[in-house]
């Protein structure tokens, strides 16, 4: 059996047999081990003897070790909460003496609908191994066709007829209506020609998958477990299946190794190259003891808690979710590393969303596919997460989209998230109600604190006003909002205004925000300090206000330069902005700072004309592709790692800027060329996404923008061109090699219709390009001839181009088996390569010229 960890992933290996987490180094000694042995999660607990009477092993509590009579499998020192394997939790992975021992069971077992349900499973289990192009998928069924015929044959070996009740029986029945739907179905698969096989592969997969979602079915609705009182299956089975067949006597050792390769990596392990807003430290919430006790209590107590904190901006629903999140209560349900804050303000799109909740979630898998990743991540294992959706209005706020899998929205993530049983959501939303109709919300609206914690949050701040009389007014015509508290007393102490004067100024300038609209309220209390004077006497402080405002993420002094270039005096601007907290500050290392506008701000400035023009817009904008494109990077380029390093820290900002450009925006922008600058720098980036394995999302919006701009057809034709390049070469390196063949292709007609030398040479270039898909597709070899030879002779004026052309050809003889010939072309273009100095394309070359003699004989060479 190979020791490929990959086919252990999710769909690899059956839910229940997944360790719960990353296990230490493997040790030989047992009798050492603090795991216990595990019984699949479908088996209720039973006595510890089973219907015969026999005595089951008892595991120790303090050694994990089994008794002397049934030895325990070593399986070392793990981690908190992971336990070993027994050695028949994996039997069923020896792959083909597992089949060889179920075969013994045939014509053997009580009922004959069972022996007749056994023999079509082992049929499914070794006629359709060799669909080689869906060897997981495959392989996925196998897995549970044998979890299911094991729970079957433990139930009823060795039991009279007559004692098997009807129930199971229908139920067995059911099953063998099951598996041979699936055989038809692999039937109709493995009757295609290998040439369908290949370009039909996505549509067979969805047949496979549809297949395991069947026995997924089964597996939860077969009745046959309850006819099983033993109260370990799994090791009965062991112990019979080693009597039947002693070639299983070394099993035990076979599973060790087995569990070694089963070892799953931490599902939310991943480092997050996005810059995320951290979750805000927990500070003394005053006023709100009783509401986060409730709330604790819902997340710890309630199946499926699902808890949506309610109220206007500057209630405190942020800090009172974090308070929950560090609450006694939650942390002992939740560990540490299963409690996620997830900051939807940077959201543009439902696309946007799943970045960041990738992100915020720390997920490790990486297929291409988001929502997928998250789910998988969140299914690795059922201990309980809490995922804190922080200020989510805004990723409500945004529409849907159609993306190549279908209609994509907010709601329907939330919903898909709300699906697992095990996931608790913790949510905070300035609104009355919350989203789907599908989710059970328990609602907790947030209104004003008492006046004594008022007051308390006011002098905290600013101690010297605790005395003064006006100071009880001041907080009630501030409707004891804690925001709008905080920013009040932070303002006192920056400009030594006292109570009466702050009251004063308040009232002259907000008495809408004695309304009843909460919203208008919170908005009264940040317009205190964006219009207050320190600010308003501040040209710079209002034009970087402004900058910040459009960064999700926020940035760091260094990149100021880029995007605040027009700002003199950025130092002075930002401690004016941080003076009426209006700004944040986050550690970025042990030298640099982060400075970034609060959520609740950021919202406040985007509906203001001020701070929200379409002169910041094009300003924000223009900085962004000035930023991109003085950073483009590509492999070989001595300055390829810090110039990834500068896009790695601006991401965010640059996906959420540019995903926003609309025709509108466009149109704004009155010259062609800041039009052409911005679908250059948008390419840039998309490049800079290939090179780092992001995602698809910025160029397919980009193939929207180009044909409707006001650069020309011509022009628009050439960038939807390039786009569709990038584009192929992202879906070729995702392994989705039919959309990569149909861009390129695309791309290459494209090139052609636009017919300059130029034009014709990037026609050539993407011929080479479908043809090395052709290679991974396994499509014809005289079709992979004639796109090299058409390339040739569009490249011949080119010299790089005709290098590779060659390089390209030499790869096509060494596929066709023409050894010689490849060595022959192989050796001539690393020659011109390598005086064209292609670093890259000469370590290609100098593969397959190894691969040429490697196959001559010639090892020396």
């Amino acid at each position: 059996m190979a020791s490929n960890e990959n086919d252990f992933n999710d769909g690899g290996c059956f839910p229940w047999m997944r360790p719960k987490s990353a296990s230490a180094p493997h040790s030989n000694n047992s009798d050492k081990s603090s795991a216990k042995t595990t019984r699949p999660a479908i088996f209720k607990k039973k006595s510890s003897r089973d219907k015969g009477g026999t005595s089951r092993p008892k595991i120790s509590k303090a050694t994990g070790s089994a008794s002397s009579k049934h030895p325990a499998v070593s399986a070392g020192p793990v981690s908190a909460g992971v336990e070993p394997p027994s050695a028949g939790t994996y039997a069923f992975e020896a792959g083909k003496q597992t089949i060889e021992v179920l075969q013994r069971f045939a014509n053997m077992l009580p009922v004959p609908c069972a022996n007749e349900v056994l023999e079509v499973a082992l049929l499914l289990m070794t006629t359709y191994e060799d669909v080689t192009v869906l060897e997981e998928q495959v392989k996925d069924l196998n897995n549970r066709i044998g979890s299911l015929m094991l729970v079957m044959v433990d139930g009823l070996s060795g039991k009279e007829a007559a004692v098997i009740s009807p129930d199971v029986i229908r139920d067995i029945e059911n099953l063998g209506g099951d598996l041979r739907t699936i055989q038809k179905d692999l039937g109709k698969i493995t009757s295609q020609s290998r040439w369908l096989l290949v370009f039909f592969k996505n549509a067979n997969k969805v047949t496979v998958d549809a297949c395991v979602d069947r026995l997924n079915d089964a597996l939860q609705s077969f009745n046959v477990t309850r006819a099983i009182h033993d109260g370990n299956m799994l090791f009965d089975i062991q112990t019979r299946l080693e009597t039947v067949n002693q070639a299983t006597g070394k099993m035990a050792e076979k599973v060790d190794k087995m569990y070694s390769w089963l070892i799953e990596k931490d599902a939310h392990g991943a480092q997050a190259s996005l810059i995320l807003e951290e979750m805000p430290l927990l500070i003394h919430v005053y006023g709100r003891d009783k509401v986060i006790s409730q709330i604790s209590q819902i997340l710890t107590t309630k199946a499926r808690p699902r808890v949506g904190i309610l109220g206007a901006g500057g209630m405190g629903k942020t800090s009172v979710a974090v308070a929950v999140m560090e609450n006694e209560l939650v942390r002992k349900k939740y560990q540490d590393s299963h409690r996620f804050w997830v900051p939807c303000v940077g959201v543009t799109s439902p696309i946007t969303f799943l970045q960041i909740l990738s992100k915020s979630l720390g997920v490790a898998q990486d297929t291409g596919a988001p929502l997928r990743d998250i789910l998988s991540a969140l299914k690795s294992t059922q201990e309980p997460r809490l995922i804190l959706l922080d200020n989510l209005e805004t990723a409500m706020n945004v529409p849907e989209m159609v993306t190549e899998g279908g209609r994509l929205s907010t709601e329907g993530i939330i919903n898909q998230l709300a699906s697992i049983h095990h996931v608790s959501i913790l949510a905070t939303i300035r609104s009355n109600i919350l989203p789907s109709d599908a989710i059970s919300w328990d609602l907790v609206p947030l209104e004003g604190v008492a006046r004594e914690h008022a007051r308390a949050i006011f002098t905290n701040i600013c101690p010297v006003a605790a005395e003064h009389p006006s100071l009880g007014e001041l907080l009630e015509a501030l409707s004891y909002m804690p925001y709008a508290i905080t920013l009040m007393a932070k303002q006192a102490v920056s400009s030594f205004v006292q109570p009466d004067e702050l009251l004063k100024e308040w009232k002259k300038s907000g008495t809408n925000s004695l309304s009843e609209d909460l919203k208008k309220r919170m908005n009264r209390s940040i317009e205190f300090s964006v219009e207050s004077k320190a600010i308003l006497e501040s040209p710079n402080a209002q034009h970087l206000l402004a900058i910040l405002g459009n960064l999700p993420s926020g940035t760091n002094l260094k990149h100021l330069k880029w995007w605040a270039k027009h700002v003199e005096h950025i130092p002075s601007a930002i401690a004016t902005l941080n003076n009426t907290a209006l700004i944040t500050q986050r550690p970025e290392g042990k030298s640099s700072t982060i400075f970034f506008v609060l959520p609740v701000v950021q919202s406040y400035l985007h509906e203001q004309p001020l701070y929200n023009s379409s002169t910041t817009r094009r300003l924000v904008l223009e900085a962004c592709c000035a930023f991109v494109l003085d950073h483009k990077v590509e492999p070989g380029d001595p300055n390829f790692r810090t110039h990834r390093a500068e896009l790695d820290t601006e991401k965010m900002n640059i996906q959420a800027i540019f995903c926003g450009v609309k025709t509108e925006s466009l149109s704004e922008l009155t010259l062609v060329e800041s039009v052409t600058k911005v679908f250059d720098a948008m390419l840039a980036f998309a490049w800079y996404q290939f090179w780092t394995k992001g995602g698809t999302d910025i160029l397919i919006h980009l193939l929207e923008l180009a044909p409707s701009s006001n650069i020309g057809e011509e022009s628009a034709l050439r960038y939807t061109a390039e786009v569709h390049v990038c584009l192929g070469r992202m879906y070729c390196r995702l392994g989705r090699y039919q959309k990569a063949s149909e861009c390129l292709w695309n791309a290459r007609n494209e090139f052609i219709k636009l017919g300059t030398p130029a034009d014709r040479i990037r026609a050539g270039e993407s011929a080479l390009y479908v043809a090395g898909t052709y290679t991974y597709l396994q499509a014809d070899g005289m079709d992979i001839f004639w796109l090299v030879s058409q390339a040739q002779k569009e490249l011949k004026d080119d010299p790089k181009g005709s290098a590779r052309a060659l390089l390209y050809l030499g790869e096509y003889y060494w596929y066709e088996k023409m050894t010689d010939k490849a060595l022959e072309t192989l050796e001539c273009a690393r020659e011109l390569l390598d005086e064209l100095g292609c670093t890259a394309e000469v370590m290609d070359c100098r593969t397959y010229i190894t691969r040429c003699y490697a196959r001559q004989g010639n090892l020396e060479e």
